[in-house]
């Protein structure tokens, strides 16, 4: 059993797999720019998973989307996450 402690960033993958809907796109664009800031040295390796949790929570997952709703979550994402 992975160890959620060391590696918190899982349960926020396990999560956005079971709600669905638009949550996984929107855990991977803030993840895309939790690491861009990261490798950028604008926040620390642990504010990655910080910052993915937030926009994760702060988002209204639409259950089952259409592309165009699925592309409008990633662009929401990326710009709550930035």
């Amino acid at each position: 059993e992975p160890d959620l402690g060391r590696f918190p960033a899982l349960d926020l993958a396990r999560r956005a797999g079971d709600v669905g809907g638009t949550l996984p796109a929107v855990l991977n664009a803030a993840n895309e720019i939790a690491v861009a800031a990261f490798v950028n040295r604008r926040i620390s390796f642990p504010d990655i998973t910080a910052l993915v949790r937030r926009t994760m929570d702060r988002h209204q997952t639409v259950p089952h989307p259409s592309l165009q709703q699925i592309l409008e979550a990633d662009a929401w994402a990326r710009i709550e996450a930035a």
